[in-house]
């Protein structure tokens, strides 16, 4: 039987093997819907913006793609192996913002 491939992270298009739970709206801020995005870009998402942030401005996929440094990332992330994992470091040698 042939391998199964899981869907695609609406965000870098790559196969999800290692799935994570998104809220776009943070669940601090009273999101409560959630998206499947690859583990990532998730750390992506959470490296570049606060939960301030996601909650006011970068609250869908188009948004998020939408931010040139993310938008970067992304596609960096789109060119490497889906089963591995990729270091993510905050943009400009930021340190993480909190919210």
């Amino acid at each position: 039987m042939p391998e199964q491939v899981p869907a695609a992270c609406p965000l870098c298009q790559r196969p999800n093997f290692h799935p994570s739970d998104h809220h776009f709206v943070p669940k601090s801020r009273g999101g409560k819907e959630t998206t499947t995005i690859c583990r990532d870009c998730h750390s992506a998402v959470h490296a570049v913006f606060s939960n301030k942030e996601l909650a006011t401005t970068y609250n869908t996929p188009e948004a998020l793609l939408g931010h040139e440094a993310f938008a970067t990332m992304v596609a960096f992330i789109a060119k490497q192996d889906p089963g591995g994992r990729v270091r993510i470091r905050p943009p400009g040698g930021q340190k993480r913002r909190r919210p």
